[in-house]
């Protein structure tokens, strides 16, 4: 099935220009099988293995799949933690043709049912349990409402009655079943839909987006350029390959370049720091949100962080001093990708020698020769440094909503990926985003961006973690409350945080007119960046209940 929005037209040009070529990521993966057989290439909790055996596997896997009667086209959903077995599968459904949806492990009924019915996915390939939930409950349950979901593919040991084991599936003699070489036959052209990704749910059911191959294999040939990976480069991954730039970094730009990837399957921050002393990780792929846990971790400074040169900051906006910090206490350069699923993620990052405030304070420069524009509410472009929606068009782009074209024509409109945040350039054309439009908060008239108190308040010796979220009032319309998480032993008063603002100099009418104090800030279905729309629903409802009260 090729790509909704790839038109041939827009085909011909990628490919004209350069930014897109034939090259398949299985190609590369079994290129490095044939020629760096012994390399290793992937690393979980329980397994280490080779470039031959990535090659092997996921051929054998690719073919057990069509052995048991998925056909080009037919759709499976998976739900893995970061293990060995969601890469090789990524890999497998690609050399099939099986398109692969993926959606994040942490992911329930609420956000999982609505997926499941919409892509009509024939089989889920999930733990039986993970972190004391049952996976395979789940499904049955949901299998119920979905009538296309024939088949429950479980990882792991336990295999209860009804459920195939993903084990099995690539063993025997599925070499014999089909004729020689069969995978390079069917194997789907660059511009076939291979992946289906969900978003992150952070703003109501997720959504679903088509990934071709040629979008994403730019993006990790860009990625591998501006941040001067190669093969002695270990690539350690925090959070989950199927978000984000870890979608880019370790399933594509690793390959190219034949970095090894190590995969974290849970964060704790005694187990980061000594898998990155321990497997000498050069790159480490991680979010603000557990960067900020890192950070706070009291033996941070008993460990051997000499390996790390690169920290990669994806999901959600990096606060300028969380960088800084980082980078001073870690010693290694922090590096960004700015992007949104529905766009197909990576669609700006830098060069690993751009100065901090580029690399911290920006989200930089677009991937290959793409543009962006800042627009107003009626879609026209605004000067350099005015403030607007960030729109985008570029060979890095996604091919569309799947199975929707009302979304499609909702935030794709003459080619241009309206991406929902509020952004502008600096004076040397960096893209400086202040957060999605929805978050804006409009205090009688006057508009406040949560990221820039979020950054100042980042700054406090007693913040660990912060969120700036809207606070409905009666004469205002809206003000701002910090939700705020305090450093490790360390207490903060409202009056604390305002005096301190008020030395930064914030204007008087963006400071926060409420706090709350929270352990740890809530995340999203995904886990990968905060539920402001919790924080809201939060705050709205204790303003409520005091109303009510006085």
């Amino acid at each position: 099935m090729r790509g909704s929005l790839y038109t041939q037209e827009l085909i011909d040009e990628y490919l004209n220009k350069g930014y897109w070529d034939l090259t398949k990521r299985a190609d590369v993966i079994d290129r490095n099988g044939r020629e760096v057989p012994d390399k290793e290439a992937l690393v979980d909790s329980k397994a280490r293995l080779t470039w031959s055996e990535v090659s092997q596997r996921s051929d054998r896997l690719a073919l057990g799949l069509l052995a048991q009667g998925y056909k080009k086209d037919d759709l499976l959903l998976v739900q893995l933690p970061n293990w060995v077995e969601l890469y090789l599968l990524l890999v497998a459904c690609e050399k099939a043709g099986i398109i692969l949806a993926t959606a994040q492990p942490t992911f329930r009924h609420a956000e999982l049912l609505p997926v499941l019915k919409h892509v009509e996915a024939k089989a889920i390939v999930i733990p039986y349990e993970f972190r004391s939930f049952n996976y395979f409950e789940m499904a049955k349950e949901m299998q119920k409402e979905v009538p296309a979901l024939k088949d429950i593919i479980i990882v792991g040991d336990k295999i209860p009655k009804g459920a195939i084991s993903f084990e099995e599936v690539g063993k025997g003699d599925v070499e014999g079943k089909f004729p020689q070489d069969y995978l390079r036959q069917i194997r789907p052209d660059p511009f076939e839909v291979v992946k289906i990704a969900t978003t992150s749910g952070s703003t109501g059911t997720p959504k679903c987006i088509e990934f071709a191959i040629a979008n994403r294999m730019a993006s990790g040939r860009n990625m591998a350029k501006w941040w001067e990976m190669g093969p002695d480069d270990i690539v350690g991954v925090f959070y989950n390959i199927i978000g984000g730039g870890a979608s880019i970094i370790s399933p594509f730009a690793s390959p190219i370049v034949r970095a090894k990837v190590v995969l974290v399957d849970r964060f704790d921050p005694q187990l980061a720091c000594e898998l990155i002393e321990k497997e000498k990780i050069t790159i480490a792929a991680i979010v603000p949100a557990l960067m900020a846990r890192l950070l706070d971790y009291p033996d941070l400074d008993k460990y051997d962080f000499s390996s790390l040169r690169l920290i990669h900051n994806s999901t959600s906006l990096l606060p300028y001093e969380l960088g800084i910090r980082a980078e001073k206490a870690l010693g290694a350069r922090y590096v960004q990708t700015y992007g949104t699923m529905d766009a197909g993620s990576p669609i700006a990052t830098f060069s690993i020698n751009d100065p901090p405030e580029v690399r911290v304070g920006t989200v930089g420069r677009p991937y290959y020769e793409g543009t962006f524009k800042m627009v107003d509410e009626n879609g026209q472009e605004l000067p350099m440094g005015e403030i607007g929606e960030v729109a985008y068009r570029g060979p890095c782009c996604a091919s569309g909503y799947y199975k929707s074209e009302k979304l499609n024509e909702e935030f794709w409109r003459d080619g241009w990926y309206f991406t929902g945040n509020q952004g502008k350039f600096d004076e040397h054309g960096n893209v400086i985003i202040l957060g999605r439009k929805r978050e804006t908060i409009i205090r009688g008239g006057q508009n406040i961006f949560p990221i820039e108190i979020e950054n100042l308040l980042m700054q406090h010796p007693k913040v660990s973690d912060v969120s700036v979220v809207r606070m409905p009032d009666r004469v205002m319309g809206e003000k701002a409350c910090a939700y705020i998480v305090p450093r490790r032993d360390q207490v903060i008063t409202f009056e604390e945080m305002v005096s301190f603002l008020k030395d930064k100099k914030l204007a008087p009418f963006k400071l926060p007119e409420r706090l709350e104090i929270l352990d740890e800030l809530p995340l999203v279905p995904a886990a990968q960046k905060v539920d402001k729309i919790k924080l809201e629903k939060d705050i709205a409802r204790k303003v409520e209940q005091e109303s009510r009260q006085g």
